[in-house]
């Protein structure tokens, strides 16, 4: 095990060496590896089999950060593992329904009809087969909840509705098997089947790579709520706004007129602008808290989508830059509801998009040439926790000072943060009714942020388990280890350092990554 000055000092002479353009050391056993990992990532045999395939790779001659590739992958099999040896149910580990709004072969219809894609027929067999496995689950006690049944059944006929013969057909057994499963559901919105409690604790594990209770996961969430919504409550007195919950006071802001853009190019050429302003002074401080940085997140620019994309209400989007600059980075932000964009919330999304967010990590990943598995199972939630750690970072470094409604719009950015984290362990720990968690959800926050209503992101957690969960808790994990770190240096701690042993490695288990640190 690496002492914790090894970790450190090893990650800031990767990320030195790196951006000074140096390869890292390859070990003898390095492509070997690689290729395991390559054909491991094309879904060769199960869970068990990929496991057990790992783990019998020998580890001698492996550099440092292939070793890592391995560990954290094999951590990752292991949980996926134990998932679906204890729960052989749903369209993937921490998928525990076959058919919902986002799965099952349906999806697939309307691009195959369009493109000519998988014949009608086969599409039907693989139709015949998700039917089945839905009794299958059913009688295991795995029910979708009552109303994602409904929405679910609401689409399937709206794509039925350009089908014809036996797809069609299929289609619409489907839909009647799952109408029929309906009053099994009962009035939940989490996960109800047998062990349950065990499932959502392993799920969490599975997006994060650390072991948490579901409770303590919760009650993490309403902390976090509960500090960030006393801060904007202040704001928001300050400003005459005393009555109501904070969502309700946050709703009348977001309305006055004030601190909207035109509905026009002039106005949407400018709020790009303001944006791009925030993201300049956000590059500016990125020496303060980091030492070896990419040229890639140098170059990130925030623009407009094209007319068609805008036309269509496209959501925001970006292309990531690479490591050495030569692909820049931008982040195209969807403006077709641009009065629903009150100026004030926009500053947070610079540095969550861009940098010190998305921006700076993905091509740290990409210089730290962590396998793409790596970055995809080690924990999931990291990427986008990391971009939330990046929000409070830039308030943290001054970002927002002196602008107590650019304050508010990274407030209500963090109370989304936190209350999907509360709603996912809600549903799935506490027994959250949709209606609830959709009720608690406005109370705290007002209009979301995000151009998704609150009652898609209830939908979202409920069907995908401990997704948006592990991404509040990669953020509050970030948090609490940089103050685990300080606590232990004391005066010696060093920012730049916590950030290079947290980024220059890659994507790890939020549990290998602790051990790394504070060894």
């Amino acid at each position: 095990m690496l002492s914790r000055r090894q970790a450190l000092a090893g990650a800031a002479a990767v990320g030195a060496a790196l951006t000074s353009g140096k390869a890292i050391a390859q070990g003898a056993g390095d492509a070997a590896l690689k290729a395991l990992l390559d054909k491991l990532a094309k879904g060769a045999g199960g869970p068990a089999d990929r496991l057990a395939l790992l783990e019998a790779f020998p580890t001698e001659g492996l550099s440092s950060n292939a070793r890592l590739d391995r560990d954290a992958v094999l951590q990752a099999y292991e949980t996926e593992a134990e998932l679906v040896r204890r729960f052989p149910f749903g369209a993937s580990a921490s998928a525990p329904y076959a058919v919902t709004t986002r799965a099952g072969w349906w999806t697939n219809v309307p691009e195959a009809i369009r493109t000519g894609g998988d014949a009608p027929s086969v599409l039907a067999s693989r139709l015949k087969a998700d039917t089945q496995k839905i009794r299958a689950d059913a009688a295991l006690g795995v029910i979708a909840p009552a109303f994602v049944i409904d929405k679910t059944v609401a689409a399937i006929a709206k794509v039925a509705a350009g089908a014809s013969g036996d797809l069609a057909a299929e289609l619409a057994r489907q839909s009647e098997v799952l109408l029929a499963l309906k009053p099994q559901a009962g009035e939940g919105a989490g996960v109800r089947f047998k062990d349950a409690d065990l499932y959502y604790a392993l799920v969490l594990k599975l997006n994060t790579g650390m072991a948490i209770s579901p409770d303590e996961a919760h009650a993490r969430g309403l902390d976090a709520a509960r500090r960030f919504g006393a801060r904007a409550d202040a704001l928001l007195r300050a400003r005459g706004l005393t009555k109501g919950s904070l969502g309700a006071r946050l709703t009348a802001l977001s309305r006055d007129p004030r601190h909207l853009y035109a509905d026009d190019d002039a106005g949407r050429d400018q709020l790009v602008a303001d944006m791009n302003g925030w993201l300049e002074k956000a590059k500016a401080r990125v020496p303060q808290s980091f030492g070896a940085i990419p040229k890639g997140a140098r170059t990130a620019v925030i623009s407009r989508m094209s007319a068609a994309d805008e036309a269509a209400a496209r959501q925001g989007y970006r292309t990531p830059p690479s490591f050495d600059g030569a692909r820049p980075g931008t982040y195209f932000v969807d403006l077709a509801a641009i009065r629903s964009r009150p100026r004030w919330t926009l500053p947070s999304v610079a540095h969550h998009e861009c940098v010190p967010g998305h921006m700076l990590q993905i091509p740290m990943e990409e210089g730290a040439a962590a396998h793409p598995l790596r970055t995809r199972l080690a924990c999931p939630g990291f990427s986008e926790g990391w971009a939330i750690y990046a929000e409070q970072l830039a308030d943290e470094e001054g970002a927002f000072a002196g602008d107590p409604l650019a304050e508010l719009g990274y407030l209500q950015w963090m109370l989304f943060r936190a209350g999907r984290l509360v709603i996912d362990t809600g549903l799935h720990a506490k027994g959250w009714s949709q209606a609830k968690a959709e009720s608690w959800f406005a109370d705290l926050q007002g209009p979301a942020p995000v151009f998704a209503p609150i009652a898609q992101d209830v939908e979202r957690a409920a069907i995908g388990p401990g997704s948006v969960a592990g991404q509040g808790l990669a953020w509050l994990a970030l948090v609490e280890l940089r103050a685990a770190m300080r606590r232990r240096q004391g005066q010696d701690f060093d920012l730049k350092a916590f950030h290079d042993a947290v980024l220059w490695p890659g994507t790890l288990p939020l549990s290998m990554l602790r051990a790394r640190v504070l060894a």
